[in-house]
């Protein structure tokens, strides 16, 4: 059985402007233990999805679908039953540790009341287990780090301690959005090594939020490519990335910079620009950025069909 299950995820947002339509029939499925990437441009839902999955979307939110955790229907889940499942079942690495860490509290006691709300733990155990969870993401002097505040550790380390509040209560359900975003590659290569050991060790199932192919490369057993809330491309990494068909996966795939670029080379960016979640364009909403457009991608959205291991939605045929 899938330990996270979305069935036609949808996610509308009331606005003065309209309803912004941030989620559009999103499906999913990840394994006990597996990893899952959901790769796209800033603005296609990845990070409303994984809000929907924690029960965080803003008050102006309208979900319907189901998301189920280990066969329990979390969408209309009782504040306190959800409350209960995030940080001991479920937890989340936010995009911006600078942000979610308090600045006005030490690193010690905002490990620790994780720990007091969970476990049950006396102050002194919970921070006891606090400093060996640093310990474990190779936070070094963790004994230390306790007694500093956020501003007095570097970003990288600032993002260990959020990968260690995440994991104090071992969670089953590790939601990582943009874990290594702001990180220089030296920071960013350590960390991923970190998440995938992890992994290992703990049984972790990793739902992985990025917009970065060579990080879905690097962590993930299947790959998720995410545009104005739909599910493009999905299937095996491995082969997505080797063989992707669909005109967007492989536009954001000519895009990455290569050690063969010229210094002066020019990218290869896909043109145009995601569309307006409040009026989105009649069929493919890729359509109007898609070099291979045709009738029919604007007049309708095409399903998703699978392609040997992969599953696109596009009415190209996948020889094309």
């Amino acid at each position: 059985m899938s330990l996270l299950a979305l069935e036609n995820l949808t996610v509308r947002f009331n606005t003065p402007d309209g309803v912004v339509r941030a989620v559009n029939g999103l499906s999913l499925e990840l394994a006990p233990g597996a990893t899952l990437g959901i790769v796209g441009e800033s603005g296609s839902g990845k990070s409303q999805t994984a809000l929907a999955v924690m029960g965080l979307l803003a008050g102006n939110a309208e979900v319907s679908g189901s998301v189920r955790y280990d066969g329990q229907e979390l969408l209309g889940l009782p504040a306190g039953k959800m409350n209960a499942l995030r940080g001991a079942e479920i937890g989340m690495i936010f995009q911006d540790p600078m942000t979610c860490l308090n600045p006005y509290l030490r690193i010690g006691p905002q490990m620790a009341e994780v720990l007091v709300q969970h476990r049950g733990l006396a102050w002194a155990a919970a921070l006891d287990a606090s400093a060996q969870m640093l310990d474990a993401v190779r936070v070094p002097d963790a004994r230390a780090r306790l007694r500093q505040y956020p501003h007095e550790l570097s970003g990288g380390q600032r993002q260990r301690v959020m990968i260690a509040m995440t994991l104090l209560c071992h969670p089953k359900l590790l939601i990582a959005d943009e874990p290594t975003t702001a990180l220089d590659v030296t920071i960013q290569a350590q960390i991923l090594d970190l998440l995938a050991g992890l992994r290992r060790e703990m049984g972790l199932a990793i739902l992985l939020i990025t917009h970065d192919l060579g990080v879905v490369a690097e962590l993930c057993d299947e790959a998720l490519v995410m545009y104005a809330g739909q599910t493009m491309e999905q299937g095996p990494t491995r082969q997505l990335l080797g063989r992707a068909t669909h005109p967007y996966t492989r536009g954001l795939l000519r895009s990455r910079p290569s050690a063969g670029l010229a210094a002066n080379g020019p990218l290869q960016a896909i043109p145009g620009a995601p569309p307006d979640l409040s009026r989105l364009p009649p069929g493919c909403p890729f359509q109007p950025r898609c070099r291979y457009a045709e009738p029919v991608c604007s007049e309708r959205m095409p399903q998703l069909q699978r392609d040997g291991d992969l599953r696109r939605a596009c009415h190209l045929r996948p020889a094309d």
